[in-house]
């Protein structure tokens, strides 16, 4: 086959892919450049600590798939394949030699590189274009349809339809929609909808529980209010911490076992990223930076393998005088890292029901695993060579 067309034909299906998925594509650029910037955030400190660096990577993968873009401050950059995030590799005796508040201040850097974006990315949008104001609700559509009542998606009701009415009273909120369907058990409601700009009225009878399968969604109307540089610095700092205090109650909820089936993957982070990134600048910036605070909070908590885990065990040896021992801090990584390996399963699962529905999740999930487990092959051959014990020949 000639090569030379063969990547003509990969180029040109890229292509057709990022017209038809621009906005996911974007989202997942985005996820890259924030973990990217993250690790950015470690080299910087590192350097500055007198710490050496011998490899920034951005992006991941093999050591012979790497390409060298240059070397600076004694650090060689490279690009790998895969390009969602990066890491630095520090000298680990250049590491290990110092101070602990110098290694801290290294861990620290890079969830303080996020929340960092985050604030500067809101004083860009609000300086530029003026502060989003919420003025009121625009109007209230199908947000989605559910697995177990299909009588809106029977009658031809599909998620995006925007509700101008029940019964010719006009609707301005979802719970009037949601009033009148209850109101109405087992009799016949008018809905007058409107798709892509045309109108269509739907006669539908909710179940005994008032219910016809459909999720209420709205859009809001919003309004932009202009303000100076240091007015858009201040409410860049409140909307960052604003949403520092939101997060923290999601990962609160999350440690509590509450609102587990909300829990999503990257998949659900790409596809609902890819939403936000088509819907415009404003939505695609604050995507951009509830991600960052996510990130940085996610990576500040103290389970061992995260940058908070690290500060902590940084902690016990400061108390200590000494480190824990290399096995005890293994275990816990293992620990953690299965943990997470196990939420993040579970959170792909989500995505799937919530993308595929409840019947194709499954196999899509099984197919999943699959494929993992063939990726990681060569690693757990590594693994079992490296520790099977030698037979006993005599």
């Amino acid at each position: 086959m000639n090569i030379s067309m063969t990547k003509a034909s990969m180029v040109a299906a890229l292509l057709i892919l990022s017209f038809w998925m621009s906005g996911a594509i974007i989202a997942l650029l985005i996820i890259g450049l924030l973990i990217t910037s993250h690790e950015f955030g470690h080299w910087l400190v590192a350097r500055r600590a007198g710490i050496e660096v011998p490899i920034f990577s951005v992006g991941f993968g093999r050591a012979d798939q790497a390409r060298v873009l240059g070397k600076f401050c004694g650090t060689e950059f490279q690009i790998r394949p895969f390009p969602l995030g990066g890491f630095v590799a520090p000298e680990p005796s250049s590491y290990q030699r110092a101070s602990i508040g110098a290694r801290a201040a290294v861990l620290a850097a890079g969830p303080l590189m996020n929340l960092f974006i985050a604030v500067l990315l809101f004083f860009c949008l609000f300086a530029g274009r003026g502060v989003p104001r919420v003025e009121g609700i625009k109007d209230v559509y199908v947000g989605g349809l559910s697995e177990t009542v299909a009588i809106a998606a029977q009658n031809g009701i599909a998620a995006g339809d925007i509700i101008l009415s029940v019964n010719g009273a006009p609707i301005e909120k979802a719970e009037q929609v949601s009033a009148a369907l209850a109101e109405n058990r087992l009799k016949a409601v008018r809905l007058t909808l409107e798709r892509d700009g045309t109108r269509k009225i739907v006669d539908v009878v909710p179940n005994e529980e008032g219910k016809i399968g459909i999720q209420m969604a709205y859009h809001l109307q919003r309004s932009l209010k202009q303000v100076t540089w240091s007015e858009a610095a201040f409410y860049a700092l409140s909307e960052t911490t604003g949403m520092i205090k939101s997060t923290l109650s999601s990962y609160g909820d999350l440690i509590a076992g509450r609102n587990l089936d909300q829990l999503s993957s990257i998949v659900g982070i790409v596809a609902e990223g890819g939403k936000q990134v088509d819907a415009g600048m404003i939505e695609a910036v604050y995507f951009t930076s509830m991600l960052s605070i996510a990130l940085a909070i996610l990576n500040a908590l103290p389970l061992p393998g995260l940058d908070g885990g690290q500060l902590f065990l940084l902690a016990i040896e400061r108390y200590r005088g000494r480190p824990l021992s290399a096995a005890a801090q293994g275990k816990m990584v293992a620990a953690v890292v299965l943990a997470l390996v196990g939420l993040t399963f579970y959170a792909l699962y989500n995505d799937y029901v919530w993308l595929l529905g409840k019947f194709w999740a499954v196999p899509a999930f099984v197919v999943t695993l699959c494929l993992v487990f063939y990726a990681l092959l060569p690693f757990l051959n590594k693994f079992r060579q490296r520790f099977a014990q030698p037979r006993d020949k005599s």
